[in-house]
């Protein structure tokens, strides 16, 4: 493996030193060319022809330039360059619950990742405090905040909200910059959609619905309930409710179901009923044997405490998608509901307590934290991204547009166990992620729920044709 020195980041250092940025200054691509020519020290090496046998060890020339430093980061390791990211999140809006949890878990990624090495032992990756901007779930704001951190970042460790990322795409096309989205639409598979900028991680709403629908077909009966035969939806409006029914109603005509009614619910946060009556009323005038829920936890806890009163031992089951559970729940008037073993979750990744290296690392370096599904996605988010780094430094390019490059051809990135590995070129029907998991609601767990079918992909999306998203933002 090649090694990036300290002895090499200077002589890069000196060639760049009239434009060498620091955090919140941008430098050009071209500057980092001079590096090459500049490097009398590998020149020097001449003693390289006394001595053959280490000509092969000529350290390597990486060029840099936005969002990337000689300079090591503060509170780094001095013998190391630093990379910066910048995070656009939900600070103010309907999702500014889940910031903390998700940010934390992006930087406890990182400063584990530093604390082994970095990237190629050269560079350490960091997201400063002020490089952490909230885009208030707005796609207006989003490019806002995105134009403010764009010449001091080499990526976006978090781009929250699909409208929100769409609406960003031409301003970060414009200086190459990739990022890792906080949302899981079918869309961002394609290069069509994405423009090759978003590192999506874990299969998206559409497979993760499908897999529900096959698994419910199977599980339900063999609990002791009648067979599926009628399904109900509750969605929030948008990619998020509209990707995931998606999956649901093809999943659904595939295996001879009746999708008897799909209700939009308004999220709290938004000026919706808060006791979801509606919602409820629904369910208990037209009963149907599974329902799926779309939404968030506040949305979900009236749901299915709800129902529960209304309907008793008649209750259907409920299924959730991922964002959808907070082990918070158990707390509130619905808790006793949740423990009846009514209501399952579907996920593309496993939750808190899942056995996996990555898991174990990202406990670890959490330490004594509310675990929740949340610290679980910020963490898993950031493997692509650290694989474009590890792929661009080894081609001697950290420039915006070397990174950009490299995340077009990861292949085999590993998440530690933590999800499937999977690749990043090459067709989205040969490629993309189609496992999803199921939990039940596990009282003894730290965020509440344990896993009761692990990584699998049903028949409906084993054989599902992916060359377009399931449904369009």
């Amino acid at each position: 493996m090649r090694r990036w020195t300290k002895s090499v980041i200077v002589i890069a250092v000196f060639a760049l030193v009239a434009v060498a940025c620091s955090q919140g200054e941008s430098a050009t691509t071209t500057t980092a060319a001079p590096a090459t020519t500049a490097a009398p020290a590998t020149t020097a090496a001449p003693a390289t022809t006394a001595a053959p046998g280490t000509t092969a060890a000529a350290e390597p020339e990486v060029k840099f330039d936005i969002g990337v430093t000689a300079e090591p980061c503060e509170g780094g390791n001095p013998d190391r360059g630093c990379i910066y990211l910048g995070i656009i999140d939900d600070e103010t809006g309907p999702f500014a619950a889940t910031a903390p949890a998700l940010v934390g878990g992006q930087k406890a990624f990182w400063a584990t990742v530093n604390a082994t090495g970095g990237i190629g032992g050269a560079f350490d990756v960091v997201i400063p405090d002020d490089l952490v901007k909230d885009g208030q779930y707005k796609p207006d704001v989003t490019v806002q905040q995105y134009t403010q951190i764009a010449d001091s970042i080499a990526a976006l460790a978090m781009l929250l909200g699909t409208p929100q990322g769409i609406a960003t795409l031409d301003s970060m096309k414009a200086d190459n910059t990739i990022a890792a989205p906080m949302t899981w639409w079918s869309g961002w598979d394609f290069d069509s959609t994405d423009q090759g900028l978003v590192l999506e991680f874990g299969t998206n709403y559409c497979f993760e619905a499908m897999n529900a629908v096959d698994w419910a077909v199977q599980a339900v009966p063999a609990a002791g309930r009648p067979a599926v035969a009628n399904v109900g939806i509750l969605k929030f409006p948008g990619d998020y409710g509209d990707d995931y029914a998606a999956g649901v109603a093809k999943a659904a005509e595939a295996d001879g179901l009746n999708v008897a009614w799909e209700e939009m619910i308004i999220p709290a946060s938004a000026g919706g009923d808060p006791t979801q009556a509606e919602a409820v009323a629904k369910i208990a005038a037209d009963p149907v044997d599974v329902v799926f829920v779309v939404s968030g936890p506040s949305e979900l806890a009236p749901i299915v405490g709800g129902a529960a009163q209304v309907l008793g031992e008649n209750v259907p089951i409920f299924i959730g998608a991922s964002p959808t559970w907070n082990p918070g729940l158990l707390q509130t008037a619905a808790g006793p509901a949740f423990e009846l073993g009514i209501y399952y979750q579907s996920a593309f990744i496993g939750p808190w307590g899942y056995e996996s290296v990555g898991h174990e690392k990202m406990r670890t370096a959490l330490g004594d934290v509310p675990g929740n599904f949340f610290f679980v996605a910020g963490w898993a988010s950031q493997y692509a991204l650290k694989a474009a780094f590890e792929a661009a430094y080894a081609a001697g390019d950290l420039t915006k547009a070397g990174i950009y490059a490299a995340a077009q051809n990861l292949t085999d990135v590993d998440y530690e166990g933590m999800m499937p590995t999977r690749s990043f070129a090459g067709a989205p029907n040969d490629v993309f992620p189609r496992e999803s998991l199921i939990s039940r609601v596990d009282t003894s767990a730290v965020d509440g729920v344990s896993v009761v079918q692990d990584f699998f992909v049903g028949p409906n999306a084993a054989a599902y044709d992916f060359t377009e998203p399931c449904a369009l933002p």
